[in-house]
């Protein structure tokens, strides 16, 4: 059973060897990394679930970040779930202008908000991928494992890059 999780965007800027003099995604660090570290505290193992091709590496350095001595485990109670909104906001966003991305990250937005997993599990994974959105249909599976209620934080939602990224915690209450 699960009993806590958070979301955290897939950034490759996350990864150390992208790191620079001037750390472009700093607030975004700061909040993944506490947000881990909280969410990982007494924990053993951590699942480490997304399908971004930069998932598991950008996972395994915020764990590092946040001092995690332990394994990740496909079957942990814990997970790090690696997930973003859609990359096509604006005309200068890396999937440059789709019209659906503002309503479709309002969505996204929402349900991570909400403690409700039958709103995760409603969320659409095949115009998630349209607008460049990672992790959308893991968390609509995630979603159908959730039951009772939980208590969520959201400490950063913001598009800097034209891609929206939250940090969102969800305790089992």
């Amino acid at each position: 059973m699960i009993r806590r999780f958070v979301v955290v965007p897939p950034v490759p800027a996350l990864l150390p060897r992208y790191a620079s003099l001037e750390d472009p995604v700093a607030d975004l660090r700061v909040s993944a990394v506490a947000a881990v570290r909280a969410i990982v505290t007494g924990a053993e193992s951590v699942a480490v679930v997304g399908d971004d091709p930069f998932a598991e590496s950008v996972a395994r350095a915020l764990l590092d970040a946040a001092g995690f001595a332990g394994t990740v485990a496909a079957d942990a109670e814990v997970l790090l779930v690696m997930a973003n909104g859609s990359a096509k906001r604006s005309e200068k966003a890396p999937g440059h202008f789709d019209e659906r991305a503002l309503d479709f990250d309002d969505t996204v937005d929402l349900a991570l908000r909400s403690g409700d997993g039958a709103r995760l599990a409603a969320l659409d994974g095949g115009l998630g991928a349209d607008l460049w959105a990672s992790g959308i249909e893991t968390l609509a599976k995630l979603g159908n494992e959730l039951d009772g209620s939980w208590q969520v934080s959201v400490p950063y939602a913001d598009a800097p890059h034209g891609v929206l990224w939250w940090v969102a915690a969800w305790l089992r209450a």
